[in-house]
């Protein structure tokens, strides 16, 4: 396999543009990770609880998707409006099903919960996995593979599935189970993924051919082969929509959603939740009167009282990044250019915690 040469940037609007920036060699992933200090104190028993955690997350049966749309219609909150009846002509939103298969998409989120993991990992720490996560958001930019932000997001899905559902990974075990995720995500989302030689070759050769085939093998195995996630992004994208959202503050709701990649947090959150809290609080930011509608109601099937709290939280995330992670400035960078309406200079909200308080998804953002 030939390794691919760089590609020319895309129009900024695309889903797949983003702007050129400096890519640091997995090398630096390797040092960066190796000065986090990890808790020595850790005990492991957790044998148990990962099957539990398993037994969990079974597929329930398919009768409440059905209970569910079948509620939806009778307890429409906004009946007056009909985004996708308005945009029917347009067939690429296919708009007859687009309400359903969102339904269904948020039927499908506790299949793919992720449980609190770290005390399987002994050798991982929250700092752990904000580096790694920052290096994932790095090397997928435009000038490196060209990818489409899903395969980001997916890629690190896969990867807290990974954990969640194993037990004593190492830090030297990092970079391939990254490039494995990414080259399954790329896969599944992109029209031309980046072949098996190119992440070896953005790797600096830190790991063989054959050791990338073995661990995409034992992922997706896994992971049960099912990797069809619903994705924050692609829920963000439907409210945008459905509201009829200018780019900009969809644009920054997305940088608040790729920096919560980083906090290990809100790993348990649903996606779709963690999408609504989002781009209320890019409304917020841009008009601090702005609240939740009922259109975004109907369209997310979230309340006021369930997205508010968990806003609050990425609000707070927000003013703690600066503190915690200050070295890991990759998004912070990236949405400060102008090809992202550089919304990383926009002001946040005023903080309702101390700064610092520890960052804690509400309890019931989290429930399964």
């Amino acid at each position: 396999e030939a390794k691919r040469g760089k590609k020319q940037a895309i129009v900024p609007d695309d889903d797949s543009s983003e702007p050129k920036a400096k890519r640091p060699a997995f090398t630096d992933l390797t040092k960066a990770i190796s000065n986090v200090v990890i808790d020595s104190t850790k005990k492991l028993s957790l044998t148990n609880d990962i099957r539990r955690a398993n037994r969990r997350s079974k597929t329930q049966s398919d009768n409440s998707l059905s209970e569910e749309l079948k509620s939806a219609d009778e307890n429409d909150p906004c009946p007056a409006y009909d985004y996708d009846a308005e945009s029917g002509p347009d067939i690429a939103n296919v708009s007859e099903f687009a309400f359903d298969i969102f339904k269904y998409y948020r039927s499908r989120e506790k299949h793919f919960h992720v449980f609190d993991y770290l005390p399987q990992h002994p050798q991982l720490n929250k700092q752990t996995r904000a580096v790694l996560a920052d290096w994932m958001v790095e090397v997928r930019i435009q000038e490196t593979f060209e990818l489409n932000h899903e395969t980001l997001y997916m890629a690190v899905k896969i990867l807290d599935l990974y954990l969640s559902k194993t037990e004593g990974v190492v830090k030297e075990d990092l970079q391939v189970l990254a490039s494995a995720a990414f080259f399954i995500s790329s896969k599944f989302e992109e029209r031309s993924p980046p072949l098996i030689d190119d992440f070896m070759y953005v790797c600096d050769e830190q790991f063989t051919r054959q050791q990338m085939i073995q661990t995409e093998m034992k992922m997706l195995d896994v992971v049960n082969y099912d990797i069809g996630f619903p994705l924050s992004y692609r829920y963000v994208r439907r409210y945008a929509r459905v509201t009829k959202t200018d780019m900009p503050k969809l644009t920054l709701a997305r940088y608040i959603l790729e920096t919560s990649l980083m906090f290990y947090e809100f790993v348990e959150v649903p996606e779709s939740l963690m999408a609504a809290a989002a781009i209320l609080l890019a409304f917020k930011m841009h008009n601090e009167e702005a609240t939740w509608t009922p259109v975004l109601h109907k369209y997310s099937g979230y309340k006021a009282e369930d997205v508010e709290p968990l806003m609050w939280e990425l609000n707070h995330m927000m003013h703690k990044r600066r503190l915690i992670y200050d070295r890991l400035e990759t998004v912070l960078s990236k949405y400060s250019h102008e090809v992202f309406f550089s919304v990383a200079s926009i002001p946040l909200l005023p903080n309702v915690y101390a700064l610092d308080r520890a960052i804690q998804a509400p309890r019931t953002a989290t429930a399964v």
